[in-house]
């Protein structure tokens, strides 16, 4: 029966031969709809990687860099060669960035030890770094399950810029760019807890003589020129840890700390009257104004800052009362320059 036995066999041969076919060619196209998928997985991935705002790296668990894209190579002018032998482990990053100052002053081995340390504690992070050239970077890292972690860089420098501009607006005069009533309070509260253990502080009200007749008969453009001229004067007229503020209209302060008695506030009020009595060249026109000023000392007058401001403003109009461009003392009789 060798024959049919032959023919049985080629039949059940060629019946798995067809079934074995069938499998495979279910398995290629389950395969070629998996590769595809992934191919099309790789290209938004590749898009998102490209088009994200900012630079994006990844590293595998060894710390080798296996991605960067475009953006961090610019934000952080990394030039062509750090990748001409393929991709930098992290180690060759640190020490690239410490030699060329990246990372500020200081032993290039111990920034990268340093750096490598925290690598291994593999904790997500976010923090923001200046680079030497004042770009402001937010630097966030997180952690790949299975080793591994992801790194973005985005340029926050215009960000931190406007909020700088914006908080210092909010304590600071439009006109003068003198600190105005609230960095004003800030500063004399300061003051004050600082006298309570050091000795003498004394604010200064002032008030302009003679502005608004400058004012009505040259304009607000001139008066507002008149302002800024003076507060030059005044800046220039205290220390640096002093502090002037416009409070208003043509009215001034001056946080005067450091000082032993009564006659150093005396000598400070007395530099005031002569710069401000100066002539001052406004609108081509020579103008002349003044200016009367009332001091109160803490503690010697009062401990918080509603008691001596109200108390440096009461001696501000007896100086006003009696003839102006003279200080006085609260509780003293004026003096005149």
């Amino acid at each position: 029966m060798p024959g049919a036995d032959g023919i049985v066999m080629r039949g059940t041969m060629h019946g798995g031969s067809r079934t074995d076919l069938q499998a495979v060619s279910a398995a290629v196209g389950q395969m070629g709809n998996y590769v595809g998928l992934m191919r099309e997985r790789i290209r938004m991935l590749e898009a998102v990687i490209e088009n994200f705002p900012g630079g994006i790296s990844l590293y595998d668990s060894n710390n080798q860099m296996v991605l960067c894209n475009d953006q961090q190579k610019a934000l952080l002018d990394y030039p062509d060669e750090l990748f001409s032998s393929g991709f930098p482990t992290l180690e060759e990053l640190f020490r690239f960035n410490a030699r060329r100052g990246e990372y500020g002053p200081g032993d290039v081995e111990e920034q990268v030890r340093r750096r490598l340390a925290l690598v291994r504690e593999r904790r997500p992070h976010q923090y923001e770094r200046v680079r030497p050239n004042g770009t402001v970077l937010e630097v966030r890292g997180v952690p790949i399950e299975g080793g591994g972690f992801v790194t973005t860089y985005v340029d926050v420098t215009e960000q931190r810029r406007n909020q700088e501009l914006i908080a210092h607006m909010a304590h600071h005069d439009m006109l003068t760019d003198l600190p105005n009533r609230k960095l004003l309070a800030d500063r004399l509260q300061m003051a004050i807890a600082y006298s309570a253990r050091n000795g003498l502080m004394a604010v200064h009200f002032l008030d302009i003589d003679n502005f608004k007749p400058v004012n009505d008969n040259m304009g607000h453009r001139a008066g507002d020129e008149l302002l800024v001229a003076i507060a030059t004067r005044l800046r220039s007229s205290i220390r640096e840890h002093d502090t002037v503020a416009r409070l208003g209209g043509d009215e001034f302060a001056i946080v005067q700390t450091g000082i032993r008695t009564r006659s150093d506030a005396a000598v400070l009020a007395d530099r005031i009257i002569g710069q401000i009595s100066r002539p001052f060249d406004i609108a081509s026109t020579q103008v002349r104004v003044g200016v009367s000023i009332g001091i109160a000392f803490a503690p010697l007058d009062g401990s918080t800052t509603d008691e001596l401001l109200a108390k440096a403003d009461s001696a501000l109009y007896r100086s006003k009362a009696q003839g102006r461009c003279r200080y006085t003392f609260f509780g003293v009789e004026s003096v005149a320059a």
